[in-house]
């Protein structure tokens, strides 16, 4: 017993954070790689070359007189390049003299400062090949369970209904469906579903998730639920369930969504309940009386739950992958420069720790293949989020460069060191809002009392379990 509860932990907590930390260094040493590598083609002096961490260094060595090393705050990496601005409260105190250094050219700033964005588009295009040669997972469009007493019920869509357009937006998967609700700018989406081979359209008023601060539906997809952890001595461990049993029914009800779980074990407090499963290719059923928890007054039996997700054979291909990006960052911006129609502002979207849980989340429930999925999205963003021209990233750089080349001298040195220290405090200052007002926010409990079905808005929400 103990030695499946370490599998459990090892294989549920601790194997999907060590995928999102080597994830996300290899996504930050490949956008800092491409920088070191430019510079060092176009002959720039490169001092000190972080490769992994901020702060000051735990270990370094000295290489062809360049200082490598990994530094003691585990977040992010760096490149020391006096001659394109030094941030010696980031990189530390540089040991060169600046202005003994040759002056470097616009062309070559510029070429350095685009290496890192280009790095990470050729990080995700090879990410994007592994999705392609071994499958994408998804799930699909097709409804797995409708809200009881929803309008969505009361208007005739039902479970195994797939849906194919939302307004005038085509989808495949749920992720679609949920992209085109949240960003409508209108409160009533169209819905186009097919039943059986025919078509059927659905006039669908949304609702506000508060969580999330976004517009869903009562409707939820389909999937095959299973056991991710057994809680110790609750309802679920005396009834015997383990970990990967695969849910079937509830008292005779076949099964098609985690929520669908979920609602029938709330209404079941103090019950004795009927569940069939698959364990090890073998049915199997089980009596299990869930307990009533007074926080969420709804019953439970004490297990964490994960999704069988569908592998897509062969997956999209790299260039649909990028484009498929590109899109949702396109609707994205447009549901956030419309935000008084769509609802969507800056606390519908996650920062650092929102990111990093959402990946955990995926890569516990969805597989390795999941964690490539987010890694292929997070350097695409990484990369055009960067060109923006703000001081501090790499579009700044570009737009000293340009600067400096139409002045046709240098830009002063303070001057540009100042700048971005200012925009480096104001970029921090964004993301530690962001981190306490949105992330934390989605992530702490909710009052007591509330139960939350998020899964339907955001897969990296903290999801309730029966």
């Amino acid at each position: 017993m103990l030695s499946e509860a370490f599998i459990t932990i090892v294989s549920s907590y601790i194997y999907p954070a060590v995928l999102v930390a080597f994830f996300f260094s290899l996504t930050i040493f490949a956008h800092e790689y491409g920088h070191f590598v430019m510079a060092r083609s176009r002959g720039l002096n490169v001092e000190r070359f972080s490769i992994f961490g901020l702060g000051p260094p735990i270990v370094r060595w000295v290489r062809n007189g360049i200082e490598y090393c990994i530094c003691w705050i585990p977040f992010g990496a760096y490149v020391s390049i006096p001659q394109m601005a030094e941030m010696e409260a980031i990189e530390g105190k540089t040991k060169t003299k600046v202005e003994e250094l040759p002056v470097a050219s616009p062309g070559a700033k510029i070429l350095v400062a685009l290496a890192g964005p280009v790095m990470n588009m050729i990080f995700a295009a090879g990410l994007a090949c592994v999705l392609w040669g071994f499958g994408a997972p998804a799930t699909s469009s097709v409804i797995g369970w409708v809200e009881p007493g929803s309008l969505e019920e009361q208007s005739g869509i039902l479970p195994g209904d797939r849906i194919v357009r939302v307004n005038d937006q085509k989808v495949k998967t749920w992720g679609e469906v949920m992209e085109a609700v949240a960003f409508s700018r209108q409160p009533t989406v169209h819905v186009l579903v097919q039943r059986n081979g025919q078509p059927l359209s659905f006039d669908l008023e949304t609702k506000l998730n508060e969580q999330f601060k976004l517009k869903t539906l009562g409707l939820y997809p389909r999937e095959k639920p299973f056991v991710r952890k057994v809680d110790s001595g609750s309802p679920a461990e005396r009834a015997g369930f383990r970990t990967n049993d695969r849910f079937v029914s509830i008292e005779g009800m076949a099964l098609y969504s985690r929520d669908q779980l979920i609602d029938l074990i709330s209404s079941r407090p103090d019950q004795p309940t009927e569940i069939k499963l698959l364990r090890d290719g073998r049915l199997l059923t089980l009596i299990v009386t869930p307990e009533f928890n007074p926080n969420t007054k709804a019953g439970r039996i004490g297990v964490k739950l994960g999704e069988e997700l569908e592998i897509v054979r062969p997956g999209p291909t790299p260039w649909a992958q990028g484009a498929d990006v590109l899109g949702s960052m396109a609707s994205l911006l447009k549901a956030i420069i419309h935000h008084k129609e769509t609802g969507v502002g800056i606390n519908s979207i996650s920062g650092p720790v929102g990111i990093s849980f959402f990946w955990w989340y995926a890569i516990a429930s969805g597989g390795v293949l999941m964690g490539i999925k987010i890694a292929v999205l997070l350097n695409v963003n990484l990369a055009i989020l960067n060109l923006l021209p703000i001081p501090v990233l790499d579009g700044g750089h570009i737009v000293f460069s340009l600067i400096e080349a139409a002045r046709r001298k240098p830009l002063n040195m303070r001057f540009m060191q100042a700048t971005q220290m200012v925009f480096t405090v104001l970029l921090l200052a964004f993301m530690l809002y962001i981190t306490l007002f949105s992330d934390l926010r989605r992530l702490l409990p909710e009052r007591v009392g509330a139960t939350e079905k998020s899964s339907d808005v955001v897969p990296a929400a903290p999801i309730p379990q029966p």
